[in-house]
């Protein structure tokens, strides 16, 4: 599985768990993607629809659920590969994870 976890309740909405298939997947080192914020800018790129950004950063300030899809970037700026470059992102609420 490639996910991360976030704290909706904290400012910054800090990304408090990422998996080791997310960390090989993207490039990144888990302790570069812990010291992000939820919405994953870290992985946008010049073809990352800033329409559907928007809607994951509503969705996490509303604390909403949101299914979406938009092309991703690795840590050395190349697309995620198929199937991986479009990204699904689902966002909970605290109250889901009870």
């Amino acid at each position: 599985s490639n996910f991360v976890l976030g704290n909706a309740q904290a400012p910054g909405w800090p990304i408090v768990y990422c998996s080791d298939g997310f960390c090989e997947l993207t490039g990144f080192s888990r302790a570069h993607v812990m010291a992000k914020g939820s919405g994953c800018k870290f992985l946008y790129g010049p073809e990352t629809e800033e329409e559907e950004t928007s809607k994951i950063m509503a969705a996490i300030r509303e604390k909403r659920e949101l299914k979406t899809e938009l092309k991703l970037y690795r840590k050395n700026a190349g697309l995620l590969d198929h199937p991986y470059q479009m990204a699904s992102s689902t966002i909970l609420s605290s109250g889901d994870l009870m």
